[in-house]
């Protein structure tokens, strides 16, 4: 696992977006890193088969996705932390929440939604016989296509269908005070999840970022980083 720790304070990890392959958590790394390690001990890592990061050939799931969260915070010496995620980092970050509520501090949502893979009904049944039966058979073809490129994503892609959407019903267990962050124009995570975040996390606030699209981590890096500075202030 490649990871990146800089600055000193509360622990803060970064869970990147996307489903593999990628840059991972280079964006955040370049664009906010620096800045929040003047507030917090900011940790960002690259998830399986993403960025830097090693492409094993197994261990997708949601619990192996926490799992990795919990073990890097383990590996540092950190009991608690609080966990951002963006875009596909949500679910996991979320899911984190709700298993292991200890070890959560605070949660930084950012153009995510509970469920953040939406495959159409009339796929779905295929979809789910390739994630469960045809599961190796599948890997094994792309692999030979590809040079084995393919077959974290794959996994990964599975995973997210296969795992469904509780985290919808059960955001109001969240313990953790949590930020909303989304941008008004987002077409790939509409803005409407974030509303939806927000109205069902127990204790939440919701900034939303006018006009902005899905990467309002960017394009208003500014507003962005000062949500989160604020929100570390405040817990």
């Amino acid at each position: 696992m490649y990871y990146e720790v800089a600055g000193e304070g509360v622990p803060f990890l970064f869970v990147h977006g996307g489903l593999g392959g990628g840059r991972g958590s280079e964006v955040f790394r370049q664009h906010h890193m620096a800045e929040l390690a003047q507030h917090a001990t900011v940790i960002a890592f690259d998830r399986r088969a993403a960025g830097q990061s090693e492409e094993p050939a197994a261990g997708y799931g949601f619990e192996c996705f926490v799992a990795d969260i919990l073990g890097l915070l383990d590996h540092l010496g950190h009991p608690r932390a609080v966990l951002m995620g963006t875009s596909a980092g949500g679910p996991q970050v979320l899911q984190c929440a709700l298993d292991h509520p200890q070890r959560v501090m605070g949660l930084v949502l950012s153009s995510t939604a509970s469920q953040t893979v939406r495959v159409p009904p009339e796929l779905a049944s295929l979809t789910t016989y390739l994630g469960t039966i045809a599961l190796s058979d599948l890997q094994n073809i792309l692999g030979h296509a590809s040079g084995g490129a393919a077959g974290g994503i794959l996994q990964t892609y599975l995973a997210y269908h296969l795992h469904g959407d509780p985290i919808a019903s059960r955001l109001g267990e969240v313990e953790a005070p949590a930020l909303v962050l989304h941008g008004t124009a987002d077409e790939e995570v509409p803005f409407t999840e974030g509303r939806r975040l927000h109205a069902g996390l127990r204790n939440a606030s919701l900034t939303s970022i006018e006009g902005g699209r899905h990467g309002i981590m960017t394009s208003h890096a500014v507003a962005f980083r000062q949500a989160i500075i604020d929100f570390l202030a405040d817990l």
